[in-house]
């Protein structure tokens, strides 16, 4: 096991670029080339979003924007469409899968198929927002109901189908989605990278807030924060209101790095220090458990704060959680799925954009918004981000703790030797009391804890590397050479706002 990779998974429930879990196993990075020569190897990055930021857009009208934002999407649409094979929709019901989908539609016709994911739990349930979409559209509406007998057969079939450990609850119910879908089409469109474009959760608006709150007196913050937290009940509800307070809470006295990677994460530096065993603890000392994160910005020419937390989601949460999920999820159901707001032309593009469009006052994807508010329905435009989640607080609750706690054994953490037996004990306990919702680390650890058994035997001992090995330096992007994109795909240069007469 690579210490600091291990160290990276329990920061971000993800292995970030170019960590993998074992010593001397790296993964390629997006947008790099890998050339062995000589008997060395050196890495090059051949394109990067960074570059596109502030793109000076700025001086055209939001109006005219929208416009063009709108004709690329349904231009990134249509290249994404082209296939032999039948063609379908995830649709969500939310403003990014509604949007492929508006396009799909008016691009081939009625009876799109689209697929939909429902819960036996009201609470956990969006498909009623996915049902009107469908119809509004006149689509071919396909609704898969999970219950939890479906979750924990979708949670042995990922635990035992993915290569290494991604700590993401919604990996099972994708997939689930994926074979059901698989009976009907070959390949499906779906809306992974707007949040990241267009500024779509609720963490950027938060981070405004923080900083706000962390120009307050001390002792307002720790009275406020006491204060909150003995209103609010833990409901271990579908991102309620406990879960977010909880979230803010946690990284609001840090810096914007680290607090809004924290957010997103599961395991805060803080946490972990009372989490990892001795020999582990040892083995990262001196890492900085947010290095993925610096090192993603560190020479980036950036506009703003806002284009900063973009960058980064662009290129470590989209890149090695969501996608990563996507891929593994869909591929598991031999099934492809195509993201046409990754679209490289349609990206370079929103990047371009300026952050006042994407961040709006209180709302988040304005010019998005803008852009498609003739073809959506208003309820859709209006709906607040929630995604889709399991019910693995409560599943905790009724069972599932009991047999976390078998598998979480003083006998068996110990025998591992990763962890604290007392560490991971804690976090159940407070969970089971219902005194905290803790359901993210506990997937994170349960998810680990499942590869382990896989790649070194059922609760075994996990080797541990006294360090890892020096990473490869990757050399600074290039403008690519003329001719270097496929005729029709487009290249960087094209990205700027087309001069053209519209009907």
């Amino acid at each position: 096991m690579d210490p600091i990779g291990l160290r990276r998974y329990l920061t971000h429930d993800y292995f970030p670029a170019p960590h993998t879990p074992l010593q001397g196993i790296r993964k390629l990075p997006a947008g790099c080339s890998a050339v062995f020569s000589d008997g060395e190897l050196s890495l090059r990055r051949y394109w990067d979003l960074a570059d596109h930021f502030g793109d000076g857009q700025a001086q055209a009208s939001p109006a005219e924007l929208a416009r063009e934002l709108d004709h690329r999407i349904g231009l990134a649409v249509q290249r994404r469409r082209r296939s032999d094979v039948p063609v379908g929709v995830f649709l969500s019901g939310g403003i990014d899968s509604s949007t492929v989908l508006a396009h799909l539609a008016e691009q081939v016709g009625p009876g799109v198929p689209v697929f939909a994911l429902g819960h036996d739990r009201r609470a956990f349930d969006e498909a009623r927002f996915a049902a009107r979409t469908a119809e509004h559209f006149q689509a071919d509406y396909n609704e898969l109901i999970l219950g939890r007998e479906d979750l924990e057969e979708g949670l042995r079939l990922v635990g035992r189908g993915l290569d290494e450990p991604l700590g993401d609850a919604s990996t099972i119910p994708t997939h689930l989605l994926a074979r059901f879908a698989r009976q009907k089409v070959k390949v499906v469109l779906s809306g992974e990278g707007g949040d990241e474009l267009f500024a779509g959760y609720p963490t950027y608006l938060g981070s405004r807030l923080a900083d706000g709150f962390q120009r307050l007196p001390g002792w307002v913050r720790r009275g406020l924060a006491r204060a909150a937290r003995a209103t609010v009940p833990v409901s271990m509800g579908n991102v309620g209101l406990d879960y977010l307070l909880g979230r803010f809470l946690a990284g609001a006295g840090m810096d914007r790095i680290e607090r809004h990677h924290t957010w997103f994460g599961s395991l805060s530096p803080q946490r972990q220090a009372g989490l990892l065993s001795p020999r582990l603890a040892a083995a990262v000392e001196g890492d900085d458990p947010f290095g993925s994160a610096r090192e993603r910005l560190a020479g980036k020419r950036l506009p703003d704060g806002l284009s900063e937390l973009l960058y980064s989601d662009f290129t470590m949460y989209l890149q090695d959680d969501l996608l990563t999920k996507v891929d593994r999820s869909t591929m598991l159901a031999s099934l492809e799925a195509r993201s046409p707001f990754l679209d490289h032309e349609l990206a370079q593009f929103a990047a371009g954009l300026p952050s006042r469009y994407k961040l709006r006052g209180r709302t988040g994807k304005w010019i998005l918004r803008q852009a498609v508010r003739h073809r959506l329905p208003k309820e859709i435009l209006r709906r607040r981000k929630r995604g889709f989640n399991i019910p693995f607080s409560q599943w905790l609750l009724e069972g599932l703790g009991e047999s976390l706690r078998q598998r979480f054994s003083r006998e068996r953490v110990e025998a591992r030797g990763l962890f604290s037996h007392a560490g991971i004990s804690g976090l159940l306990d407070q969970h089971l009391r219902r005194q905290a919702d803790h359901r993210k680390p506990l997937f994170t650890l349960l998810i680990l804890d499942l590869w382990c058994d896989r790649v070194f035997g059922e609760g075994g001992a996990v080797p541990v590397a006294d360090s890892s090995e020096p990473e490869v330096v990757i050399q600074p992007a290039e403008r690519p050479p003329a001719g270097a994109y496929p005729p029709g795909s487009g290249s960087p240069e094209a990205s700027a706002p087309a001069k053209r007469s519209r009907t």
